[in-house]
């Protein structure tokens, strides 16, 4: 059999050695090491000790540790309460719009986001709060539990989002200009899901509330200034350069610390250990993941995959925008079915080269496909985020998906536009990191 046949039939039986794992529920990770040993031993490519020295690269990379400390600030955050003051904040500024704390939610996970960088530590958090509060002034469950689910997408694009550091990380792309990036479409996210939010609640005639008077909005930002200031100090630190993206996840927990210990007072130090277990559990995974992701993306590269799939959709058709289509629904498609760490780990490796190829830009490629999992992760049937919203609403699935659908216009037109105008997500990192190689 020649060379290159063999090579083909061999990575489409590693695929299907795969799924078969996947079917049988092993774990990801565990699907991930057990199809790199098969591979290594048909191929004979490499000697099975080749496996633990591909772990203990992946995780030996500076960077990897930017993720765990995010993780760490999101289950800070979550704890220690300070959550209910960015809310406060929040409905003081615009819960008197149509639509009123509808709004209030959306602007809220904007926020948020800059604290925890994950949709589903926003939907567990801000959700509680958010729900609750809407269903006492008068919103039906099924609006709240949409709203709540929809704006979860926001905390995984705008800075700081754990999926953009992997994929930094796995696609050697600079995560400070990743996190830039996500800046203006988070913001955009935000204005989009408004709009739609805005539209729903005149057509059900929801309530809002009073306009706050100045000296109501002054108060509610005194208490909830330092939340406020997390963001802030963390687009300061990258794009000043004043520390990496690295350290600015070690600056992200020290100042969580402080100002949940000492300025909100709602933690004590004996509290600590609870708050880091659950968050040990879940950097343990999230390692697991990058450390057999880095084998199989060895696998991948030495079977020459990537190579294989841009020759095939070339083969297709030459019209960029075309391929770029393609892309797109496949990574819709993956987020439906994956994790979203766990889709990075196993499409970044092929779609980077073949976004290279078309001449996308690896920054503004990073944005359009963490925002394609999103939308997936989003999207039955694995869905985490509604599974969470509908438990925090006392609502079934089915009306918690039925309640999402009329925002994924808002994400899929956000969708289109980040796809056509790359200036959108690269006008940031332009600006910051003007003469930097990014």
């Amino acid at each position: 059999m020649p060379a290159a046949a063999y090579a083909g039939h061999l990575a489409l039986f590693l695929f299907i050695v795969f799924l078969i794992y996947m079917f049988l529920r092993v774990p990801v990770p565990f699907a991930l090491l057990l199809t790199s040993l098969t591979y290594i031993l048909v191929s004979g490519r490499a000697p099975a000790g080749f496996i633990t020295q591909g772990m203990t690269s992946a995780l030996s990379k500076y960077s990897i540790i930017c993720s765990p400390f995010f993780i760490v600030v999101g289950y800070v955050m979550n704890y220690s309460g300070v959550t209910d003051e960015i809310f406060n904040f929040a409905d003081c500024l615009v819960g008197h719009i149509k639509g009123g704390l509808g709004h209030v939610n959306v602007l809220a996970s904007l926020i948020f986001a800059g604290m925890s960088g994950s949709a589903n530590a926003d939907a567990s958090g801000l959700g509680n709060i958010e729900i609750k509060a809407m269903k006492d002034r008068g919103f039906d469950a099924d609006f709240a539990v949409g709203v709540t689910a929809a704006s979860s997408v926001i905390g995984p694009i705008f800075p700081p989002s754990n999926p953009m550091v992997f994929v930094g990380i796995i696609a050697g792309v600079s995560i400070g200009a990743l996190f830039l990036a996500g800046t203006t479409v988070g913001i955009l996210l935000t204005l989009a899901l408004c709009i739609m939010v805005y539209l729903l609640a005149r057509k059900k005639n929801y309530p809002v509330r009073v306009r706050a008077t100045p000296k109501e909005i002054l108060a509610a930002l005194r208490k909830g200034v330092w939340a406020l200031l997390s963001p802030v100090i963390i687009l300061y630190c990258i794009s000043s350069g004043v520390v990496t993206p690295t350290e600015c996840g070690a600056v992200a927990i020290l100042y969580s610390l402080f100002i949940s210990i000492f300025i909100y007072k709602s933690i004590k130090f004996k509290d600590l250990y609870r708050i880091i277990t659950p968050a040990i559990n879940a950097i343990g995974l999230v390692l697991m993941l990058v450390a057999a992701g880095n084998i199989y993306a060895w696998l991948l590269g030495d079977q020459q995959v990537a190579a294989a799939i841009t020759n095939f959709l070339f083969s297709l058709t030459d019209n960029p925008w075309v391929i770029l289509l393609l892309i797109n629904l496949f990574l819709l498609f993956l987020g439906m079915f994956m994790e979203s760490v766990s889709a990075i780990t196993i499409a970044a490796p092929l779609l980077f080269p073949l976004a290279v190829s078309l001449g996308l830009n690896p920054v503004h490629f990073g944005i359009i496909f963490v925002l394609n999992l999103m939308i997936g992760v989003l999207t039955p049937p694995m869905a985490i985020c509604l599974f969470i919203t509908s438990k925090l609403g006392e609502i079934s699935f089915e009306r918690a998906w039925k309640a999402t659908r009329p925002y994924y216009i808002s994400l899929l037109v956000v969708l289109l536009l980040v796809n056509l105008f790359p200036v959108i997500s690269l006008f940031m990192p332009n600006l910051l990191l003007k003469g930097y190689s990014w």
